[in-house]
């Protein structure tokens, strides 16, 4: 019998010789990057100014007040903030000032914190990942802070500070980096907090509050009008002239402003279709790929998105899956996610209960990111409830629930609240004799 599977083997120097021979799109591909700091940022204006007068006086060598950024992701906080940076440094002739990003994402324990600050700075001699006492590193630390950075300012910008609050030892961590100057003899530290979430200062220490919390930034989400500007700029520079159809900005800006105004989405957007294009040897970027890169970066986004949640979030989003799965007419409300979580999390060991509030605090973030459509309505004397919808497809979601080790054994149990033959009594479960 013949063997089909090598009949269309992939011929990968073709491929590249297909390629380098292929039409030019891109001139600056890296300018569609969310890293890339262009010579102008359209409409933050205001927020540029602000953060400027703010770290002004580091030009005198004094010392800037610390502060928060708040925003929605894809409003520029960044962005804002190293182009501040940039523009500062180009005016300091003698003493720069020194800047250290700590994105609490990934750098999100206080041990890891000032190990990261301290090698930042050090560049040659690197502590461990783990394993020295806390203190000792803080004292290397403000030792390395006067020794190296000496009488300049030493900015520490930690970007989604509100993961950081929200972890053990967080506001601790927080509150040592906001007396960083009363142990130090030469060098100065200003703290730049960013977060996507304008109610994590509920959290803080009220003596981090007094410090970080009272000087604030606020970023407005763009509209679409304003995306299509920052669009215009960057394509400028990223494709060579002609490529690009009419309505391939305003689509993509279209697309971003659903998204909460998101520019970062709107740069994925744009430079995934040009890549589209260019894999189809296509020279010209038109608005089906526009519509193609939309339906990736969803996916994308959506995968990306659920993995990362916490564990209970998903445990919420797992609910919500096995009612959609074995009762796709049943009407989800509120009270049948919390009853549905009770049940459940005892298949999933060390899962707390928890309370409703919390519930709805989880169903309010899936809802803002799009996972979820929660509609609040009037259930006459039962008072007001959510009514809640999957807003992406359940293939979709299945595929990423099956990926998660605590949830994957869970995806064929039906909950009782969904069987006809049974009913749940002050948590004990009876069989229907009617």
């Amino acid at each position: 019998m013949k063997n089909h599977s090598n009949d269309h083997q992939f011929n990968i120097d073709k491929f590249y010789k297909n390629y380098l021979k292929g039409p030019r799109i891109f001139n600056n591909r890296d300018a569609l990057e969310s890293s890339y700091i262009p010579e102008e940022l359209p409409h933050r204006d205001i927020q540029i100014k602000d953060i400027a007068e703010k770290t002004a006086c580091a030009l005198l060598g004094d010392t800037p007040p610390s502060f928060l950024c708040y925003g929605m992701t894809g409003t520029g906080k960044t962005a804002t903030i190293r182009y501040v940076s940039q523009k500062l440094a180009q005016q300091c002739s003698e003493l720069k000032p020194w800047w250290v990003y700590i994105n609490c994402n990934i750098v999100s324990t206080p041990y890891r914190i000032l190990a990261h600050i301290y090698n930042t700075i050090s560049r040659e001699e690197k502590i461990p990942p783990t394993g020295l006492p806390k203190d000792i590193i803080f004292k290397k630390l403000l030792g390395l802070l006067d020794s190296k950075v000496g009488n300049s300012i030493c900015f520490l910008v930690l970007d989604e500070i509100d993961i950081l609050v929200n972890k053990k030892g967080g506001n601790e961590i927080l509150y040592d980096l906001t007396r960083l100057n009363e142990n130090l003899d030469k060098c100065k530290t200003s703290l730049i907090g960013i977060s996507n979430k304008l109610k994590f200062k509920e959290n803080l220490d009220p003596r981090i509050l007094s410090s970080l919390g009272e000087e604030h930034i606020v970023f407005p989400s763009y509209n679409a009008s304003e995306l299509r500007d920052i669009l215009n700029n960057r394509a400028k520079i990223t494709f060579h002239e002609g490529v690009l159809k009419e309505d391939v900005i305003p689509l993509c800006a279209a697309f971003a402003a659903k998204e909460h105004g998101d520019a970062r989405k709107a740069l994925q957007l744009l430079r995934k279709a040009g890549e589209l294009a260019e894999r189809s040897q296509n020279k010209i970027i038109s608005s089906k790929y526009v519509e193609k890169a939309q339906a990736d970066l969803e996916n994308d986004y959506i995968i990306e998105y659920i993995r990362g949640i916490p564990l209970q979030a998903q445990i919420i989003l797992t609910t919500i899956y096995l009612i959609s799965k074995f009762s796709p007419e049943h009407i989800i409300i509120s009270g049948d996610i919390y009853e549905i979580h009770s049940e459940i999390k005892r298949l999933i060991p060390n899962i707390r209960q928890l309370t409703k509030r919390r519930i709805s605090d989880y169903i309010n973030e899936l809802t803002l990111a799009g996972i979820i459509s929660a509609e609040v309505k009037s259930m006459g004397h039962y008072g007001r409830t959510k009514i809640i919808k999957l807003d992406i497809e359940i293939k979709l979601l299945e595929s990423v629930l099956s990926e998660i080790e605590k949830i994957k054994g869970i995806l064929n149990y039906k909950p009782i609240l969904l069987q006809s033959d049974k009913v749940k009594l002050k948590d004990n479960i009876f069989k229907k004799l009617i």
